[in-house]
């Protein structure tokens, strides 16, 4: 991948949270109020809902060489994957913020996630994840503790 376009990507996504974070109805990054999500980001908020209740009966039509529940680890592996992409750029690119997520571990923000998306399975699952870390900020992590 060039590295230009991988540090302008992430420099647009850093300004996608940033004023996300700044307030909770402006998420934009363009003159028209929009911006480019990618990989999960992009999914209806239905998908995940329907992922968390292992209703994965399309997946398993498409790949009927795995089970169900090799489906859903696959597809768990890769949620937190993206998960996990989405606060590393968030704390590489808020200010004052060493670990948005602080004491939170994986099935907690798994749990916010859904919780965010069944109250809008219409919304895009980037907007859920927005939700998550606005209400993770408060409690975050700032500066790095390094024990000696």
């Amino acid at each position: 991948m060039n590295t230009k376009f991988f540090r302008w990507t992430h420099a647009v996504f850093a300004v996608a949270l940033g004023l996300s974070l700044g307030s909770a109805t402006v998420y934009a990054v363009d003159s028209n109020n929009r911006y480019f999500a990618y990989g999960l980001g992009q999914r209806p908020c239905e998908d995940y809902v329907k992922f968390r209740e292992k209703r994965l009966e399309t997946l398993e039509q498409q790949h009927p060489r795995y089970t169900k529940d090799e489906l859903y680890e696959i597809v768990d592996k890769v949620v937190e994957h993206w998960i996990a992409g989405f606060l590393t750029a968030h704390n590489l690119y808020v200010s004052d913020t060493y670990d948005v997520v602080g004491k939170s571990n994986m099935d907690d923000l798994k749990a916010r996630l859904e919780k965010s998306c069944r109250a809008n399975s219409k919304q895009h699952f980037v907007e859920a994840m927005i939700a998550v870390v606005q209400q993770l900020n408060p409690q975050r992590v700032k500066v790095a503790i390094i024990s000696v």
